[in-house]
């Protein structure tokens, strides 16, 4: 009896068990690539080979050297943890594949229009570009949203201090930054209720 835990095939949906599949040396080669080149690369086997499967012939089993060469495509693709699609480079981290190969799984097996079986990887490399794009966005729009948050707090804070001020010292600190004249430091210092040498006055002035 096999040591290794078994699994339902991707393609037949018969139980293996990882030395069945191991006991080809080039899906075995891919396989431990795969593992080599990623910490979390344990955990993309199982959804890659599910998505190995939908390049399975429709009436035909698949050649294992078959499944050797597309997972080693698929290592080699995955191993810089970036994709270049549209003319640029995207990001793509392991959890990008992971979600990548699940999803054009669930769509083949959904009514999505996927024909089957799969020829090539561009549909799941739109898929994961689509990743990078939505999260790119997210990242603009916080930025955008600190950057409001920051303008708007120095707005508020301008007006808050300038608030119940004579019209006359209001326009003056309202003005861009500079030496404040004499008589204007005079002011505002006789309407916050000091002096520059003198303390506070408490005598009311309608007594006197």
């Amino acid at each position: 009896m096999s040591s290794l835990p078994t699994f339902d095939c991707p393609v037949c949906r018969n139980p293996l068990s990882w030395d069945i599949v191991f006991a080809h040396q080039g899906v075995r080669d891919a396989m431990v690539a795969l593992i080599n080149a990623h910490a979390e690369g344990r955990k993309l086997l199982r959804p890659m080979l599910a998505y190995i499967g939908l390049f399975a012939p429709v009436k035909t089993a698949m050649r294992y050297e078959r499944v050797a060469s597309l997972a080693s495509d698929l290592v080699h693709m995955i191993s810089p943890a970036t994709i270049e699609r549209n003319g640029r480079l995207w990001a793509a981290p392991a959890d990008y594949w992971r979600q990548g190969f699940e999803e054009v799984v669930n769509r083949a097996h959904g009514n999505n229009g996927l024909r089957l079986p799969l020829n090539s990887h561009g549909y799941l490399l739109e898929v994961i570009a689509g990743y990078a794009t939505k999260v790119e966005a997210q990242a603009e729009t916080r930025t955008e949203q600190q950057r409001a948050g920051h303008a708007g707090a120095g707005s508020h804070r301008t007006q808050s201090t300038t608030v119940g001020l004579p019209a006359s010292i209001q326009a003056i600190t309202e003005q861009p930054r500079s030496a404040m004249p004499a008589e204007a430091r005079q002011q505002l210092n006789q309407f916050l209720g000091r002096k520059k040498h003198e303390p506070v006055s408490t005598t009311d002035p309608t007594t006197t």
